[in-house]
């Protein structure tokens, strides 16, 4: 029997391409849009958010936000150095559950405001979150130099291939020259140009004092 069109043929079997697959848990789409991810996360923490309102005043106020964070905010974190690079509209959504989760830990109705909240938790916003989750993975990358496909891209200016030239810009990583949109996306582009911007009392920490001090200046920067 003949494939249809857009069909592959492999041996005797017709294989039909799929517009959404899932690998660890995270959803691909055809375009790497990440739309499919963020709406799996989106259902799956407003089950377990809405669940944990009706049960809130069951469970001890003090590990409240342990629970919050352990069973919903985790899902969000999960991969988002990776699905983070989507739209937009994503990173909206993804507030959205991190509001919604601020509003079950303070016991807030649907439309009050939870920045408070969110400053006493001292939560990141989902930008701020997708910035900390990627830095934090691209130092690990430097610490360690795993996994060894992403470590073999990231190198200081210095360091890079072709560099004679010494400038002040040398201790810098170095940003491959990238023209599409699609390629400021990728992880080899933008966390360089994030690690970079940070200041160098930020940049030379590594490890847990690199954490600390990377979610201290998103903090400090939000309130500018």
């Amino acid at each position: 029997m003949s494939c249809v069109r857009q069909q592959q043929q492999y041996q005797d079997t017709c294989l039909t391409p799929s517009t959404e697959v899932k690998n660890l848990g995270v959803v691909f789409d055809q375009h790497l849009s990440w739309d499919a991810h963020v709406r799996a996360v989106s259902r799956r923490c407003c089950g377990i958010l809405v669940t944990l309102s009706h049960l809130r005043h069951f469970l001890p106020p003090d590990t409240l936000p342990e629970i919050v964070t352990a069973l919903a905010v985790s899902h969000i974190r999960y991969c988002l150095s990776v699905y983070g690079s989507g739209s937009a509209g994503n990173l909206a959504t993804i507030q959205k559950l991190l509001n919604f989760a601020a509003r079950v830990i303070a016991g807030k109705r649907k439309f009050d405001r939870v920045s408070a909240v969110r400053d006493r938790l001292g939560w990141l916003d989902s930008s701020q979150l997708f910035q900390y989750q990627s830095l934090c993975l691209l130092d690990k990358v430097l610490s360690s130099s795993q996994p060894e496909c992403i470590a073999r891209q990231v190198c200081l200016n210095r360091d890079h291939h072709g560099h004679v030239r010494h400038t002040r810009q040398d201790d810098l990583l170095h940003v491959p020259p990238i023209r599409s949109e699609a390629g400021r996306r990728r992880f080899v582009y933008r966390s360089p140009h994030l690690m970079n911007d940070l200041p160098m009392s930020v940049r030379n920490q590594r490890g847990p004092r690199f954490r600390r001090a990377l979610k201290a200046h998103l903090l400090s920067r939000r309130d500018t």
